[in-house]
């Protein structure tokens, strides 16, 4: 089971960073709600230190939500960023 989540949360980080080499990658809370709004947002990612509120936001109940176990400076890092990103969108 255990090897099974690891896989799990792996694959998300995996695709997390084709999508941002792809040039999907929508970083930032409010351009996520802004184009989640416009229905242009097909998937989530947040940060284990995201805020709590996000996943209560109406908007984002429309889209498939992917929680990473990576905190929001590891999640700039690993997309190459020098600041904290706690939320990434993927385009459709």
């Amino acid at each position: 089971m255990e090897i099974i989540e690891k896989m799990k949360k792996e694959h998300g980080i995996n695709d997390l960073k084709k999508e941002f080499n792809e040039g999907k990658l929508v970083l930032g809370i409010r351009e996520t709600l802004k184009l989640t709004k416009k229905n242009k947002i097909e998937r989530i990612y947040l940060s284990t230190t995201a805020p709590k509120y996000i996943v209560d936001r109406e908007e984002f109940k429309k889209v498939e939500i992917n929680r990473l176990n990576i905190d929001a400076i590891g999640l700039g890092k690993l997309l190459g960023k020098n600041f904290p990103v706690s939320v990434a969108g993927v385009l459709k």
